[in-house]
């Protein structure tokens, strides 16, 4: 497919020759490919700006090193922190999922969407305002810490309300410029307590993530729920179920997005880290998927999904895979630029390179390695 091989120049060093190659061999950069398979076009560009929040459609957006964004809009920028300064998740806290944010300039709109409500709970701020007080906040993530601006004592007290905490006042924090140099580096890892000697080979140094998870992108196809949908016989998941970025129309075969090393949208280029595994089903609200109860959706899918959307290799981590269904893949960006509904969308394929792996194994260094 038209991919090259990056060479080394002449004159360097020994010991800069060895340390560049140990490097060079752990983590494999396949660089831009010059030919592309068009699979399909843009139907759907979502922004979530509030971590764990339902997402804001839009029609164009700028592909950022951080994720899509539309001016002040801008993907997972905010998130919800608990009294003792870590992230909130939906995992642990479902209601999160009513919970939509938007911007109109500077100034953001709160709101939730209960199940039966015709009214919606809502509270307004103006970013401006947030900026100028500069009240900063660390806040824990697993073994880091980050950094956001308090969005204020408003905020705080409409979302404790919201969410129905009881035992803790939580906050809400804005990223702006404070954390842009956060690299999605402990995501590279397998579950260090199941497959330590491994690692998701395609991130690079330059990668980076504000307050996501794994990456600053996620993608899936139509086609692949519709599948999904099918093999649930008579019942049916939104897209939003999966929360990607960008979803894809017109592919033809189910869960092809598998086998796409690197996507062309326009002059845009986002190249696939890893697959996007499902190892938890938290209960979505109804609004999400009306029709199930939530016990029996969650079974459900998650049952369908482990029948039929397991990795297979490398044959090693089979064990590793079996209670992660895959849908969809997480990507990083190597070419910005603006991205449109209706945009055609190329690829190229991971199958064209024989050194394309899911997940690669750490090699032992030897001693002069060891040393550097």
């Amino acid at each position: 497919m038209g991919w090259r091989a990056a060479g080394v120049g002449v004159g360097v060093g020994v010991g800069a020759l060895l340390a560049w190659w140990a490097w060079r061999s752990e983590y494999f950069y396949p660089e831009t490919p010059t030919k592309w398979e068009e699979v399909g076009e843009v139907s759907e560009l979502v922004i979530y700006p509030l971590k764990s929040g339902r997402g804001v459609k839009v029609t164009e957006a700028e592909a950022t090193r951080y994720g899509l964004a539309r001016d002040l809009l801008e993907d997972r920028s905010f998130v919800v922190v608990t009294s003792a300064d870590t992230i909130m998740f939906a995992n642990d806290k479902p209601r999160l999922y009513n919970l939509i944010l938007t911007l109109d300039g500077s100034v953001v709109t709160l709101r939730a969407v209960e199940e039966d409500q015709e009214e919606r709970e809502v509270v307004t701020f103006d970013l401006d305002d947030v900026i100028r007080a500069a009240k900063v906040i660390n806040i824990q993530k697993f073994e880091e810490t980050l950094k956001g601006y308090d969005c204020g004592h408003e905020a705080s007290a409409w979302l404790t309300r919201v969410l129905r905490e009881r035992k803790q006042v939580v906050r809400l924090a804005y990223n702006g410029d404070l954390t842009l140099d956060r690299q999605p580096g402990r995501s590279r890892m397998l579950d260090p307590g199941y497959a330590k000697d491994y690692y998701y080979a395609q991130y690079k140094p330059s990668d980076r993530i504000v307050y996501a998870q794994h990456s600053a992108y996620t993608l899936a196809s139509e086609t692949s729920l519709a599948d999904l949908n099918c093999r649930l016989e008579g019942e049916s998941v939104t897209m939003e179920w999966f929360k990607p970025n960008i979803v894809v129309r017109g592919v033809r075969e189910a869960y092809d997005e598998d086998d796409w090393a690197f996507v062309r949208i326009g002059d845009v280029v986002l190249r696939r880290l890893k697959p996007c595994t499902k190892c938890m089903f938290p209960h979505i609200p109804r609004v999400i998927v009306p029709t199930w109860s939530e016990i029996s959706r969650d079974d459900r899918v998650k049952r369908v999904m482990l029948s039929t959307r397991q990795q297979k290799c490398p044959e090693a981590l089979e064990y590793y895979w079996k209670s992660k269904p895959v849908f969809g893949s997480h990507l990083c960006i190597d070419v910005c630029g603006r991205v449109r509904v209706g945009d055609r969308v190329s690829v190229a394929r991971t199958s064209s390179n024989p050194r394309w792996q899911v997940a690669e194994k750490r090699q032992a260094k030897s001693g002069a390695e060891a040393k550097m």
